[in-house]
């Protein structure tokens, strides 16, 4: 448990902000895990990092900081950084193409 108060730290985001974002626990649930009260499921604690990986993989590629407060908007961006994960590892070619049909590229 002590990665993700680590990595909440790193990123700047206070656990009453990250709970929304992740969706995956209640606050007071995940505040007693990282006191040590009890230890979370295994998967779920692997789940957790990989949000806060991918809050991490936001914060460092955004020129301002992203807003956590704003749950909604910090969500939408990770499934959009997640799905342009799935295509570029799909199929570099079918990017390529998405790209152009849509205007943005200059192929």
């Amino acid at each position: 448990m002590h990665i993700i108060d680590e990595k909440l730290q790193y990123i700047a985001c206070p656990l009453s902000l990250f709970v929304p974002i992740c969706g995956l626990i209640g606050r007071t649930r995940l505040t007693q895990a990282l006191k040590g009260d009890f230890t979370l499921d295994q998967n779920l604690e692997e789940k957790l990092v990989v949000i806060l990986d991918e809050m991490t993989e936001l914060k460092r590629s955004s020129f301002i900081a992203p807003d956590w407060a704003d749950a909604g908007n910090i969500r939408e961006q990770l499934a959009v950084r997640r799905a342009l994960k799935t295509v570029v590892g799909y199929d570099t070619d079918k990017v390529r193409e998405l790209w152009t049909r849509s205007g943005n590229g200059t192929v």
